[in-house]
């Protein structure tokens, strides 16, 4: 007794490719039977056997894989400008002035300055020198700065959970079986 097989290839409703076929029984005929892309002839009075390989349907498995982008942000800024302050200061100076005092004593003559004339027993005074502060300001380096601006790498680890698509037979009949080649 031999059985044959027509399968046919569908879709359930949950989306899962089933492959199912027809049973027949039948004595002293010759069996084709289907698994998978491989059918397979068997004549059970001469042991032989040919094999063809029909194609049902081709199935594309995907899977997700990471590709990192880094993304540069401005975490924040820094304006630098030199700006002038004014500050008072108060400096003491000591100054020196020169003076010449003429004083006229009775019956001493006569004295003229600039052409008056002075009066005996009097007290005069006469500016010879004098000082004053004359400010000039002068520029000095105070302190050198020195900018760097600096660049650190480093490594940062993502944890992600990629996913991929594998084939799922289910054989509750138990129909698959492994099939050598005799090349």
């Amino acid at each position: 007794m031999t059985r044959k097989e027509d399968l046919n290839l569908s879709t359930d409703t949950a989306g899962e490719r089933v492959v199912s076929g027809k049973e027949d029984m039948a004595e002293g005929r010759v069996t084709a039977v289907r698994r998978g892309n491989i059918t397979e002839v068997l004549n059970p009075d001469s042991l032989s056997q040919a094999r063809t390989s029909t194609e049902l349907e081709n199935l594309t498995l995907h899977e997700e894989r990471a590709r990192v982008e880094v993304l540069r942000e401005q975490a924040g800024s820094v304006s630098i400008r030199k700006v002038v302050k004014e500050r008072e200061e108060v400096l003491p100076v000591t100054l020196t002035t020169e003076t010449l005092e003429i004083t006229v004593k009775d019956g001493a003559g006569k004295v003229t300055l600039n052409g008056e004339v002075l009066e005996p027993g009097r007290t005069y005074e006469v500016l010879i020198h004098d000082e004053k502060a004359v400010v000039q300001k002068e520029v000095f380096a105070l302190s050198d700065v020195t900018l760097h601006k600096e660049t650190r790498t480093y490594t940062h680890t993502e944890n992600i959970t990629l996913m991929r698509e594998e084939l799922d037979v289910r054989d509750p009949q138990g129909l698959v079986r492994e099939i050598h080649s005799d090349g």
